[in-house]
């Protein structure tokens, strides 16, 4: 009978092209990223499969399968199959050497045990790094490739470690990774489907679409199969029920070679790899039909616990399978050639019949764990078990699973095995008894705190919820109040209403004399300081101040330090609050509390900032980074720092510096909230450079992520001010208008001043963008709230002082704006008060002189930053006003034609009579009086011969004058 499957891989030249390609850059030193996608059975795999074989004696190569197992996959699967593989490939002495410490990739290792005690914030961050640095550890000696297949099945936290390692891979020089996945898996809500979409955005990524095969390749492909050439009547055939899917192509001939009619051969690919089962002799197909039920690979020794054949017959089973390319040999087990034949392979079991055979899995891996072949044997255990429907084994197994879980950091995982126990609790008699005395609240407590270390907070406020429903407050009152403080958490972060009645209610239930009080307190306290309430923080944290030192919790203290520091600084106390926050910080390093001392720098650096200090402000943000990278914390809490540090910068003019510190800190794979603002600084600064289009991309990405109004905890207004500039700059006021209203529906508004100040500002220059925006209501309110807001800093007094010149446009207040902005020294801002003092000086004095100093030094300012719009508007004022910026240059001229005899000055008038424009309105705009305006323009329609501005205006428009 004639093969299958094709000994040559056809119609992929163009691809097998690229691949080859980026192996090369990596072979000199490179990286190279390739994202494979096509529709199942295109050939993804056997181009990845032909890429090693010519490869792979010139790599260290490390492979991985992400496995679809129900809704809950295999924690880190692809990743601990892979290092699996090195482990085998290296023998122990070598793969040992590769590791100096196995304690943080302990959790993907074959056969290590994590050492005792609770699992730190940093472990997760630690296994990440060791992943990315053993990576480089071989790409040190020769270059690797890390394939990671059917990433549409990936486990959450294999996504996330894959999204860390590419978006890291420049610290692995000579590394390539290849990903392939089902393009037709990937609906708009598959979570791998935006994971794609922003690697492939990074400069060494590349994504490689497989398309069907043509006609002509059809008729190779055949070829090659056949190993002859093919009759016509059978590729027509053929190529018109496959569609050129090259698996379907195999199938088909497969049904051919074995005596069928092509007429009758089936006309689904489920139908006809189905008819490829059939044809199996008995025992092959019921051994399929077995391995298909584990949906992993399945070891010999299991297959044959499970089998219930001899030696001899279920060899000749699975050699009759691999002969008729359903399955393929891997390691000391055995797997599908596609996973589509493995769906087709257990079509046909009866119910009865798979939970019989589920249950035999289960019993031979009870009896010997060491069987399972790759994943996790707890976790393909409690699989098992829950699909033979034994519940109580299946509850028992799912709660070790979640253990098993935690101790790979694979919390999206752990929650979900966390669910399955919650979801089997009433259906097992004595589930306590079962899981040796926990009780269910206990497994919701869990569930709860592996929620938060996993983001999903919709699914931890339910937990805790549930939890809270289990526990008589009264007689556990402090387990009570760590589950509202919990939800407390929770629920400010998803922004839902009951926050601080849980965090009062958890208060009240805490003895005062009890350690977990100052906590409690010092919760309460951030909450408030967030929203913000500062009286009421305040209250709240000197609380937690006396309950932490009366109960001698140190770490409660430094919190609580930091809270009082933050809130007396922003009423514009800051010298005397930089003591207590280095103080509080002490205490932390003392006490190993990282991330409270984290906190404390933070704070600080924010402070500084806020207080125009920048050059102290970003030697915090630096020692913030530091600080965070020798406790391991970096990949957590480096966002928060990256971001004070390139506010700093972006204040003081440093926009280069900024956007590379911005680029830094999305490596790190931040958290949503902490990406998206990241983004926006890096939008602010497009924006100031004249680049509108990445803005607005990112500002609809954030409001598809969070909805039409988005505010950061950092600074809830970032959103709002860089839509409502971007409107101004686009010339949109209207929208920009219903930003701002939107904007200032902030609860509490008037309390977030430090804040709210530079969105106040953009709103008062809508004023100088669109003279109807003076007499709105809405103006009106800008000046009420800024006549309430409190000023504290220099900082705050400045933007004062900005507001005050935008809406009053008087003389005297912009020159009280250019020089607190000079005080300060940020220049884009001192830019902007000396564009509106020179405006100021030529219409309410005639001051010339000072207009053209006042000019000269914002163009050069905008000049030096970059900053092309506001450059132009100061160059258009001086054309306007007949000042030279550039001391020296010739003055500015027109485009008029000489032949029309019109002066530099006409031909600006006849520009703004094209434009509609009264004598008054030119008036204004060239800062003469109306009756010279009139004047001009009767000589230019005198001269254009003419005889009124409609005909001068077509005239214009005829010659191209202001094309």
């Amino acid at each position: 009978m004639s093969q299958v499957v094709s000994p040559v891989l056809v119609g992929r030249d163009g691809e097998t092209g690229s691949v080859a390609e980026a192996f090369d850059r990596v072979a000199g030193g490179g990286l190279a990223t390739l994202l494979v996608g096509g529709e199942a059975g295109v050939g993804k795999s056997r181009l990845v499969a032909e890429f090693l074989d010519r490869a792979g004696a010139k790599a260290t190569v490390l492979t991985g399968g992400c496995v679809e197992l129900g809704a809950d996959g295999l924690p880190f699967a692809p990743f601990v199959a892979a290092l699996r593989g090195l482990a085998a490939a290296t023998g122990p002495a070598a793969f040992d050497a590769l590791l100096p410490d196995k304690t943080d990739l302990a959790p993907l290792l074959p056969g290590a045990v994590r050492g005792p005690g609770p699992l730190g914030d940093d472990a997760r961050p630690r296994l990440f790094e060791g992943v990315l640095a053993l990576l480089g550890r071989l790409a040190a000696e020769r270059p690797v490739v890390l394939v990671i297949e059917d990433a549409h099945w990936a486990d959450r936290s294999s996504r996330d470690l894959l999204d860390f390692l590419v978006r890291n891979q420049g610290a692995v020089p000579g590394s390539m990774v290849l990903v392939t996945h089902r393009s037709e898996e990937l609906n708009r809500a598959h979570p791998l489907r935006p994971l794609l979409a922003e690697l492939a955005r990074l400069p060494w990524a590349e994504r490689l679409e497989l398309g069907r095969l043509g006609k002509r390749e059809v008729v190779q492909l055949v070829r090659h199969i056949l190993g002859r050439e093919p009759d016509p009547e059978l590729v027509s055939a053929v190529f018109q029920r496959s569609e050129g899917n090259p698996l379907f192509v195999e199938a088909m001939l497969d049904c051919e070679n074995s005596g069928g009619d092509t007429a009758e051969i089936p006309a689904s690919l489920e139908d006809l790899l189905a008819s490829r089962i059939d044809r199996l002799p008995p025992d092959a197909a019921y051994v399929a039909g077995l391995i298909g039920l584990s949906e992993v690979t399945v070891c010999h020794a299991l297959l044959s616990e499970v089998a219930e054949l001899d030696e001899r017959s279920l060899s000749a089973a699975v050699r009759a399978a691999v002969d008729a390319n359903v399955l393929v040999i891997e390691g000391e087990g055995y797997r599908f050639r596609h996973a589509l034949i493995g769906a087709a392979a257990t079509a046909n079991l009866m119910p009865g019949e798979r939970r019989s055979l589920h249950a035999r899995y289960a019993e031979a891996m009870r009896e010997d764990p060491t069987l399972s072949a790759g994943a996790p044997s707890v976790t393909e255990l409690a699989q098992h078990l829950y699909r033979a429907g034994d519940f109580p084994g299946a509850i028992c197994a799912a709660w070790r699973a979640a253990g098993e879980a935690q101790r790979l950091l694979a919390y999206a995982e752990q929650v979900r095995m966390l669910d399955r126990v919650r979801e089997l609790w009433p259906l097992v008699p004595d589930p306590c008894c079962e899981l040796g005395g926990v009780d269910y609240a206990t497994v919701l407590e869990q569930a709860v705190e592996a929620a938060s270390r996993a983001g999903d907070n919709v699914s931890g406020e339910r937990f805790a919820t549930m939890a809270l429903a289990e526990i008589d407050r009264d007689a556990q009152r402090v387990r009570a109040a760590t589950l509202l403080d919990q939800r407390a958490r929770l629920r400010a972060q998803l922004g839902q209403p009951g926050a601080l009645e849980d965090h009062r209610e958890a208060i009240r239930l805490v003895p005062e004399d009890h350690p977990a009080r100052g906590h409690l307190l010092n919760s309460y306290a951030a909450r408030l300081m967030e929203i913000p309430r500062a009286d009421e923080a305040r209250d709240a944290a000197e609380a937690a101040l006396e309950s932490a030192c009366h109960n001698g919790e140190r770490s409660a203290e430094a919190s609580a330090l930091i809270t009082l520091a933050v809130l007396d600084a922003r009423l514009g106390d800051l010298e005397e609050q930089l003591p207590r926050l280095k103080r509080a910080g002490a205490i932390a390093e003392t006490l190993g509390e990282h991330r409270v001392r984290l906190r404390a720098i933070h704070a600080e650096s924010s402070l500084l900032r806020a207080f125009g200090r920048l050059t102290e402000a970003e030697a915090k943000a630096r020692n913030g980074l530091a600080a965070a990278k020798e406790s391991g914390l970096y990949r957590a809490a480096g966002a928060q720092h990256s971001l004070d540090l390139a506010g700093a910068m972006i204040d003081g003019g440093r926009w280069d510096e900024a956007m590379t510190i911005l680029e830094q800190a999305l490596d790190l794979s931040p958290a949503a909230a902490f990406r998206e603002h990241l983004l926006c600084l890096k939008g602010y600064i497009a924006l100031q450079r004249g680049d509108p289009e990445l803005p607005e991309r990112l500002l609809a990405r954030a409001h598809e992520l969070f909805g039409e109004d988005v505010r950061f905890n950092q600074d809830p207004f970032l959103v709002a001010r860089l839509e409502t500039e971007l409107r101004l700059t686009q010339g949109r006021y209207g929208e920009a208008r219903a930003v701002l209203e939107r904007a200032l529906s902030h609860p509490q508004l008037t309390a977030a001043g430090r804040l709210l100040w530079p969105l106040l500002v953009l709103g008062s220059r809508l004023a100088d963008h669109d003279p109807s925006w003076r007499g709105t209501e809405l103006l009106a309110r800008l000046r009420r709230i800024a006549a309430e807001l409190p000023i504290a800093g220099p900082v705050q007094h400045a933007f004062a002082r900005l507001f005050d010149a935008y809406t009053s446009g008087a003389r005297e207040d912009w020159d009280a704006a250019t020089a607190a902005w000079r005080e300060l020294g940020q220049p884009l801002r001192l830019a902007h008060a000396c564009l509106g003092s020179a405006a100021a000086a030529i219409t309410t004095d005639g001051d010339r002189e000072a207009a053209t100093e006042l000019l000269r030094e914002a163009y050069g300012l905008a000049g030096q930053l970059g900053a092309k719009p506001l450059r132009d508007r100061v160059a258009d004022l001086a054309r306007r006003a007949r000042i030279q910026v550039v001391p020296g240059a010739p003055e500015p001229v027109g485009n008029g034609h000489a032949r029309l005899g019109l002066t530099p000055r006409e031909l600006e008038i006849l520009r703004l009579v094209t434009a509609g424009k009264s004598n008054r309105e030119i008036a204004d705009e060239l800062f003469i009086s109306a009756k010279t305006a009139s004047v001009h323009v009767s000589n230019i329609l005198g001269k254009l011969g003419v005889a009124n501005r409609v005909e001068a205006a077509a005239t214009a428009n005829q010659l191209g004058l202001f094309d």
